[in-house]
């Protein structure tokens, strides 16, 4: 059984906005490495530098992974080589997922976990464009290793004509989104078109953790809550929009996934969700409320196959989520290289005594295939 990562991550560096990648005009804006005190660094795009460890809207980003060749502290302390880490040299990324018992894995961004990059729509349709090209190119056609695509979800148009160039030219894995577009809910009206191209291309669509919202960053004081709040919940908010709206229903072949965010919370929304509808049904039969726009409740699209949910291997409720979800809906990712993950997470959780050996070599390999429409 080949096991597949269903979300690891690569470090962007300067070469994924280089003339290769980034498109002409706007290369006198080209975002740039700089060095900061502590031996860190950072991006420079715009005049505003990333990541920000400080105050209200703090970030932390691996990326930056050096400057000019010196790692930064984030780095030094991981066991990947910048080789690795930036993907310079597939065998070196390989070695590192075979010593974990990794064999296919499905790369993701960290830069773009923090949304916008820019204030300027267009210019970060050029930066998703660029940073798109750039892994197409790494990638070279390697099936060991699978990418998804990210997207400007501040400029449809320019949304609507990547989603068709992922599936036609470059031939993505999936589609990364954070768990709202800004400041506005998945399920807004102004994304319908987006939302009608992923279903004519038939592209996995993965909900990722990251800084999705400025206003709701802005509402965090800290780097301490701003990993909890405005870097986790924006999944769940995610989730919440695409289950309240008539997504599923419009579009039969749609599947969506939640990463990095665990399994433990899925219970919490589902019952959340399927309460208020509940009770807000009660209400509209004396007050003139609209009907739920969504044709079934949470728990029926939940447990409906379509859905897919990143665990992490020590979930405690992870045999529950499998009850309430069931066995071929939950996927294992490495988050590879990030720091704060698991090492040997496939052995962690091949040793867990409270799964089914059935449940173990879905989650490791059979659920990812379905998830990324891969044979």
């Amino acid at each position: 059984m080949k096991v597949i990562d269903a979300d690891a991550h690569i470090e962007e560096c300067e070469a994924t906005f280089s003339d290769a990648y980034l498109e002409p005009r706007f290369r006198n804006r080209r975002p740039m490495v700089i060095p900061g005190p502590f031996e860190q660094a950072f991006w420079l795009i715009d005049d505003v530098t990333l990541p920000r460890r400080h105050g209200p809207g703090a970030s932390n980003l691996g990326t930056p992974a050096h400057y000019q060749g010196k790692l930064t502290p984030f780095t030094r302390g991981k066991p990947e080589s910048l080789e690795s880490l930036e993907l310079r040299d597939r065998a070196a990324r390989f070695a590192d997922m075979q010593a974990e018992n990794i064999d296919v894995q499905v790369l993701y961004p960290t830069l773009f976990l923090a949304y916008p990059l820019t204030a300027d729509p267009d210019f970060q349709a050029a930066l998703c464009r660029a940073y798109n090209n750039w892994m197409c190119d790494l990638r070279g056609g390697d099936e060991r290793f699978g990418w998804v695509g990210v997207m400007p979800l501040d400029n449809v148009s320019a949304a609507v004509a990547e989603v068709r160039r992922l599936k036609t030219e470059l031939h993505a894995s999936g589609i990364m989104l954070l768990g709202l577009a800004g400041n506005d809910m998945l399920s807004h009206p102004r994304l319908l078109p987006f939302w009608e191209e992923v279903a004519a291309q038939d592209l996995p669509v993965a909900l990722h953790v990251g800084w999705a919202s400025p206003q709701l960053s802005s509402l965090a004081p800290n780097l301490l809550t701003s990993t909890v709040i405005a870097f986790l919940f924006p999944v769940l908010m995610g989730f919440a929009a695409i289950l309240t709206s008539d997504l599923l229903d419009r579009f039969p072949n749609l599947r969506i996934g939640f990463m990095e965010a665990g399994c433990e919370w899925i219970h919490f929304m589902t019952h959340r969700l399927d309460h208020r509808r509940t009770f807000l049904n009660a209400i509209a039969k004396f007050l003139p409320l609209p009907k739920p726009v969504a044709a079934e409740r949470a728990a029926e699209y939940v447990a409906g196959g379509r859905l897919f949910f990143n665990t992490e291997v020590e979930d405690d409720l992870l045999p529950q989520a499998l009850q309430l979800v069931g066995e071929d809906q939950i996927l294992f990712a490495s988050d590879m290289p990030h720091g704060d993950r698991d090492r040997y997470a496939v052995k962690e959780l091949r040793a867990r005594q409270d799964l089914s050996a059935v449940a173990v070599e879905k989650i490791l390999c059979t659920n990812a295939k379905r998830f990324y429409g891969w044979s």
